[in-house]
């Protein structure tokens, strides 16, 4: 049972200090427990993290730093050898057990997955902590000799507190035989009590804008004051014949032509110089979607990558951008809060912060190469998934300097799944307002785009969503560009392998059409 009570400071401190909505407040000033309040008490050893709103305390070793900026989804806690990130999930099934022994940690939990990746378990099993069940399992990937990486080592504590709630704490650090008592420590020094307060993000997030050559500047300074929502469509390999073909038989049926267009290139291609320019010729943006993707239970190329064994692979990719040399949208690992790409937290070790590093890497050789006319889009799903914490968009931003735009990806599926994995029909506008109060405080400075978006004509009627999302769709003025997604997702399972599913395609039935170049006209894109 959680107690009532926050626990008491350390008995012989030498200092307290409180934080209120993630700064510090004076010895004067006197805490407003509605409000986002921890407490940091001080001895000579040890340091004791109270975090009201979330409703725990934890003990950890002292000259640790406290980092409070996600607060709502968790607080992370460092210092040279060791990091630890805690928050409070929410079972999504009455089995709480049952959710712990699955999906957050699929993969590394798989045999295959970890024999393909180099990894190693040390610990793997329920056992107790303070008196609670408690899911922990530790393991360590090794790097390659060149690898720069040291904090490879991973404890990951799942403990239940009754009902659907449960702490989850992350450990990353050197050496499990050195590190291994202070982590069964700091575990055992946890105390939970009734949450009180409400938790706020301390963030300041903005572009910063690199040195881009004119017309990419021009580009990115013409979308952001943009009144007008640009309008870009996606259909597979865009640049070969039947692309193209497609393109213009959708364009030529609505009597109009899409500004932007969508293409996907993977971790080992070549740039699309030749496509880039038709494209660029014919006045076309192109949205290029670079992904660093491999075979799900297999290697992982992010470890490569992070490991400095994929960067001629990536130069390659640069110096084709810097020889087109034209501006151009790139989305770099889409989706990364998700299940089903292998640079996503889930699949890199539930550590966002993998992530965040081969970003970086791919942007800095980006920019080592001299290229001056890419404008970086930081593209989250909607809708995290595991729906865990740790697993929120934020544990991914990479950072002020490595981001220009902001993508949304929120796509009504439909409901062919529905008695597989209870999915429901979802409006324009539900999906779109939550992401408008999800995204409007945080990501405030940067022009949006909707990277890929549709409506399933499965479940519902897709004329009448089109319809809404017409309507609807200039209220969020951060959007400057919004691109169809016109294809398919297929049914994974055997008896119904391949059977279109979720069906996206905006030429499905004439009734669309009519209905996305009715929108046009009353938006005043075609007259």
């Amino acid at each position: 049972m959680i107690g009532v009570r926050p626990p008491r400071a350390l008995g012989a401190y030498d200092s307290i200090a409180y934080y209120q909505d993630g700064l510090p407040l004076t010895s004067s000033e006197t805490p407003a427990f509605r409000r986002d309040v921890k407490r940091i008490s001080s001895t000579h050893e040890l340091t004791q993290l109270t975090d009201y709103p979330k409703g725990y305390a934890i003990t950890v070793p002292q000259g640790m730093e406290f980092d409070f900026t996600c607060s709502p989804d968790f607080t992370r806690i460092y210092g040279e050898d060791l990091e630890i990130r805690l928050g409070r999930d929410s079972s999504p099934y009455l089995d709480v057990t049952g959710w712990l022994n699955s999906l957050p940690n699929e993969f590394i939990t798989d045999e295959g997955y970890r024999k393909a990746n180099d990894i190693t378990v040390n610990e793997d099993g329920w056992t107790e902590v303070g008196g609670r069940e408690t899911r922990i399992f530790s393991l360590m990937r090794t790097p390659s000799p060149e690898s720069r990486v040291f904090h490879n080592t991973y404890t990951y504590a799942y403990i239940k507190t009754g009902g659907l709630s449960y702490y989850t704490v992350h450990f990353r650090y050197k050496s499990f035989d050195e590190q291994k008592d202070v982590v069964r420590d700091i575990l055992d020094s946890l105390v939970f009590f009734q949450p009180t307060g409400t938790p706020v993000y301390n963030l300041d997030w903005r572009p910063v804008i690199p040195e881009w050559n004119e017309e990419t500047q021009g580009l990115y300074e013409t979308l952001r004051s943009s009144d007008n929502l640009s309008w870009g469509f996606f259909t597979p390999n865009p640049f070969t014949p039947e692309g193209k073909a497609k393109i213009k038989e959708v364009e030529e049926k609505l009597e109009f032509e899409f500004p932007v267009i969508m293409w996907y290139r993977y971790l080992g291609h070549e740039f699309p110089i030749e496509g880039m320019r038709e494209a660029y010729e014919s006045g076309k943006i192109v949205e290029m979607t670079y992904q660093v993707v491999g075979d799900m239970y297999g290697r992982n190329p992010n470890f490569d990558v992070l490991d400095g064994r994929m960067e001629e692979d990536i130069r390659m990719f640069a110096r084709g951008a810097k020889e087109f040399g034209h501006p151009f949208l790139m989305r770099l690992n889409n989706e990364m809060n998700s299940t089903w790409v292998s640079y996503s937290g889930h699949l890199c070790l539930n550590d966002p912060d993998v992530f965040k590093a081969v970003w970086r890497k791919v942007y800095d050789i980006f920019r080592e190469e001299g290229v001056d006319n890419a404008i970086w889009i930081f593209n989250p799903n909607d809708v995290s998934f595991p729906p865990c914490r740790w697993n929120s968009h934020v544990a991914y931003y990479p950072g002020n300097e490595y981001v220009q735009m902001i993508g949304l990806t929120g796509y009504n599926t439909g409901n062919y799944f529905r008695d597989l994995t209870g999915e429901e029909w979802r409006s324009f506008t539900e999906i779109y307002d939550r992401l408008w109060d999800m995204y409007k405080d945080l990501y405030a400075e940067f022009p949006w785009i909707i990277t890929e978006f549709a409506c399933s004509s499965v479940g519902g009627d897709k004329k009448a969503w089109i319809d809404e999302m017409f309507d609807n769709i200039s209220k969020y003025t951060n959007i400057k560009i919004a691109v169809w997604w016109s294809y398919y997702d297929p049914d994974p399972r055997e008896a119904t392998y391949g059977t279109p599913a979720r069906r996206y395609w905006l030429d499905e039935k004439p009734d669309y059409l009519e209905a996305f170049r009715r929108g046009l006209e009353r938006t005043g894109q075609i007259q």
